[in-house]
């Protein structure tokens, strides 16, 4: 009984550790994943876009075929003005690699022009490390009621 005893806080302590070794990824591509709404707050949604993007990364936007790369990507937004993104991942997963992720949330695009005018819905984006930084390789986003408060 001694041992069981002995063995069982020991158990439950690996557990724990395996829990935060588990989640500390995830954390790290959801931080991603806020750092880059907050750059689209600040330097604009073209410029977070850009920047948060892997080379090769393609995005899908509303009426849009396939934008494919940097170059696409950026002249696929206004280079200023437009509309104003707002986002938060609600959730995602880590690939067991490690190197591979996607998160979904709730987005919304107030227009810039103080009509007021929004847009709201769904987004994923998959993610994916490159030269140890998580870089969007695919974002899509669809139109849809916002989030139920």
């Amino acid at each position: 009984m001694r041992r069981i005893a002995l063995i069982v806080p020991g158990l439950l302590t690996s557990v724990g550790a395996a829990l935060a070794v588990r989640a500390a990824p995830l954390d790290d591509v959801l931080n991603t994943d806020r750092a880059f709404a907050q750059a689209a707050l600040r330097d604009g949604a073209r410029a977070a876009f850009i920047a948060y993007a892997a080379p090769d990364a393609i995005m899908f936007r509303d009426g849009v075929g396939p934008v494919k790369g940097h170059a696409a990507i950026a002249a696929s937004f206004r280079p200023s003005g437009g509309a104003v993104p707002d986002w938060a991942p609600e959730g995602g997963e880590v690939a067991a690699s490690g190197d591979l992720a996607y998160t979904w949330g709730y987005f919304r695009w107030t227009a810039s022009d103080g009509s007021g005018k929004q847009s709201t819905g769904n987004y994923v984006s998959i993610w994916r490390k490159v030269e140890g930084r998580w870089k969007w390789i695919v974002d899509l986003g669809v139109q849809a009621p916002p989030k139920a408060k």
